[in-house]
C-alpha cells in the first residue's frame, strides 16, 4: 500500500494512553507530571467545554520525544473537558510516509498533530512546538522553562485557534 487516507491512518493508530504505556517509566512518569502543569484560563476552559462539534486529532509522535509528552498530555486536557475531542496516535515513520504527502509538507517537525472534523476533512495543523516558542530568539535561552511546561498555555491556546474555525 502506497497510501493511505486520513481516515485509514486514524483507524490504525492507537489512543494516548496506549502510546504512553510504551515508553519507558521515566518517559510515562513525565505524562502526569505535565498534565499538572496545565493551567487553562476560565475563557479557554469554558470554550473547550462547550465546544459543540466533533474534532478528531491524528497525532504522529512518539512517547520518547519531549515535544510529544508536553502537547500530547494538552490534547488529552481537551479530550477529558469534552468528549467531542477524540484522538489517534500513529508512528513518526507513518507521519512522514503518509501525512507529510497529504498535507503537503516536506520535513514536517514532529509532533505533527492534524486537527480533523468528523468527516476526515483537514481543518489546520500544528507543528512539534507552539508558535511563542519558535519565535522566541533563542531555543537554549528558554529550553528549561518549555520543557517544566512554562509555554503549555501557549500550545493549548495554538490548538485552539485551529479548532474554532470549524
Amino acid at each position: 500500500m502506497n497510501q493511505m487516507t486520513l481516515k485509514e491512518l486514524y483507524e490504525v493508530g492507537c489512543s494516548f494512553e496506549a502510546s504512553v504505556g510504551t515508553g519507558t517509566k521515566s518517559e510515562r512518569a513525565r505524562i502526569p507530571k505535565n498534565s499538572s502543569r496545565i493551567i487553562l484560563n476560565d475563557e479557554l476552559t469554558n470554550n473547550i467545554i462547550n465546544f459543540n462539534k466533533e474534532v478528531k486529532f491524528l497525532v504522529a509522535g512518539e512517547i520518547w520525544c519531549p515535544d510529544y509528552q508536553l502537547n500530547g498530555s494538552i490534547l488529552k486536557k481537551f479530550m477529558d473537558l469534552n468528549t467531542n475531542f477524540d484522538m489517534s496516535v500513529i508512528t513518526m515513520a507513518r507521519g512522514k510516509k503518509y501525512l507529510e504527502p497529504i498535507l503537503n509538507i516536506e520535513s514536517a517537525k514532529y509532533p505533527l498533530i492534524v486537527v480533523l472534523d468528523k468527516d476526515f476533512n483537514i481543518i489546520g495543523n500544528f507543528q512539534e512546538r507552539p508558535n511563542a516558542v519558535k519565535m522566541a530568539e533563542s531555543f537554549d535561552d528558554i529550553k528549561l522553562d518549555y520543557y517544566k511546561g512554562k509555554y503549555l498555555i501557549d500550545s493549548a491556546n495554538d490548538i485552539w485557534n485551529i479548532i474554532k474555525n470549524i
